[in-house]
């Protein structure tokens, strides 16, 4: 099975510590708002260190199935590439000053942005 591979065995290693990690600080935090002033900010803290624990299983997860059906990759990357170009809205032509240093400035600065599709 592709999921019992050292590589993965290193990432389902590191899933676990990092979960592990992640709960005992959040219960840590949650003990420290016990009688003190501030226990809101402590519960709030606790509560997200919970909150990454579960954004790092769903991401395990997330690469798990990936590793399973690689046409979920596949698709993924087909929709990417299905997107529309974004079209920057081009400048206006600088205008001629009566000033040509000035103008000839303008003209030294149209000049990458004219070639910049090259």
């Amino acid at each position: 099975m592709r999921l019992l591979t050292p590589r993965w065995w290193g990432r389902h290693a590191l899933l676990v510590a990092a979960v592990l990690v992640l709960v005992r600080i959040g219960s840590w935090q949650w003990g420290k708002g016990d009688g003190d002033g501030r226990a809101w900010q402590h519960y709030g803290y606790a509560v997200q260190w919970w909150l990454f624990a579960g954004f790092a299983v769903f991401l395990w997860a997330k690469l798990v199935l990936d590793e399973l059906d690689p046409g979920r990759v596949e698709a993924r990357n087909q929709k990417a590439d299905a997107l529309p170009e974004v079209v920057q809205p081009q400048a206006p032509p600088p205008a001629e000053d009566d000033d040509d240093e000035l103008a000839a400035y303008n003209r030294h600065l149209a000049w990458p942005a004219e070639n910049a599709r090259r």
